[in-house]
């Protein structure tokens, strides 16, 4: 083999290398904000059915936080899609807290319902495959 060839060997290799980099390192983003996500749905369903309610400082505190974190995590992802494509959770976290200031416990389970479903469907449409390396 000659130099040249060698050469484009070696290019192709570190190119294909940088792009499973990128690849698994897009994945392991995506996989920690909606695990972040998901975890915070399951603690909000434990604080509402120990107090027995939404009107309570620790179900208030959780979705704080929840909309804390999901927003820092957004700004992330929204280099990897399109913004529209993942802001429902945004928007169904904003109805939660209007929901617990008028004291609806059926829409407010209703919105986290729908937080864990684009949670999973996120899941699937973000994440690396081997078509993303290609």
């Amino acid at each position: 083999m000659t130099k040249f060839m060698w050469f484009q060997l070696i290019s192709i290799l570190l190119i294909l290398a940088v792009l499973i980099g990128v690849c698994v390192l897009e994945d392991k983003l995506v996989s920690r904000a909606l695990f972040d996500v998901r975890n915070y749905c399951y603690q909000i369903e434990e604080a509402v059915d120990e107090h027995d309610g939404i009107l309570n400082n620790d179900v208030a505190m959780l979705v704080d936080n929840m909309e804390d974190k999901w927003f820092k995590h957004e700004w992330n992802l929204c280099y990897m899609v399109n913004h529209k494509s993942i802001q429902e959770i945004g928007v169904e976290i904003s109805k939660m807290k209007t929901y617990m200031e008028e004291g609806d416990r059926k829409e407010f389970m209703a919105s986290l319902e729908l937080i864990k479903l684009y949670e999973e469907q996120y899941h699937h449409f973000m994440g690396a495959s081997f078509h993303n390396i290609l």
